[in-house]
């Protein structure tokens, strides 16, 4: 089988997409991921790949090692990057998957610093996938988990991350298989499509054993609009001081 990288924002359902491609079948340093409270099982993302990409952030200019509304990554200065001297580290750990193939990256830190990974590796010997999410479903995601943005804000800094993904794939002539979050309720339909792309033998008993109910109860549209105008009462008062 070919190596996977999975793109796209967070909030797109790319953890349980990526667990459910990789469960006994690629590398992602299983051994290695943490669980929290929204994932017992962590989020699927190689710990190694994840600090290079915080490493990646700071070194092109960005001032912080999450995606953030307000900053652009500037991915000139990211791709300039894999012309630089001091490589080992991340030579070494792209020999490290390739001695553990197959292989499967997921981080929504990606949507960027592909632009820098894309010069040590063969696309002809991975599949991309390029997970998206409806607007809505994303403001409210990001909202439940109490993150300090305005609904516009969210919606801009999720454009940004999709249009990064979709220039690297236009640049690079790589057909990427697309997947929406809403794919995820036709559970043998979502199988059958990554078998046919992946070469893969996903099956039901796989869906079950990464899935995971009553991580978070479900939100009436009044208690959450409710919470949201609280937060974002309490955000321009935060701005307002400079807090």
């Amino acid at each position: 089988m070919k190596d996977v990288i999975i793109l796209g924002p967070g909030r797109t359902g790319s953890s349980f997409l990526a667990g459910l491609i990789s469960h006994n079948r690629f590398y992602i340093n299983s051994e290695q991921i943490e669980a929290r409270r929204a994932y017992p099982d962590g989020d699927y993302e190689n710990p190694e790949l994840i600090d290079l990409n915080k490493k990646l952030f700071f070194a092109s200019g960005y001032d912080h090692h999450k995606i953030r509304y307000g900053r652009s990554v500037d991915i000139h200065a990211m791709k300039n990057l894999a012309r630089g001297n001091e490589l080992e580290e991340f030579r070494a750990f792209i020999q490290k998957c390739a001695q553990n193939r197959p292989w499967l990256w997921k981080d929504p830190r990606l949507c960027y610093t592909i632009h820098f990974w894309q010069k040590f590796l063969n696309f002809t010997d991975i599949n991309v996938i390029f997970i998206t999410r409806d607007h809505y479903q994303i403001f409210r995601s990001y909202t439940k988990h109490q993150v300090p943005l305005t609904k516009r804000e969210i919606y801009e800094k999720y454009d940004k991350q999709l249009l990064t993904v979709e220039n690297f794939l236009q640049t690079n002539g790589l057909d990427a298989l697309r997947i929406h979050f809403n794919e995820f309720k036709d559970k043998p339909s979502l199988i059958d499509k990554l078998n046919q792309f992946l070469g893969t033998d996903i099956t039901m008993d796989d869906y079950r054993a990464i899935h995971r109910t009553n991580i978070s109860k479900k939100e009436s549209e009044v208690r959450f609009w409710l919470r949201y105008g609280f937060g974002l009462g309490k955000l321009k008062i935060t701005r307002m001081l400079g807090i």
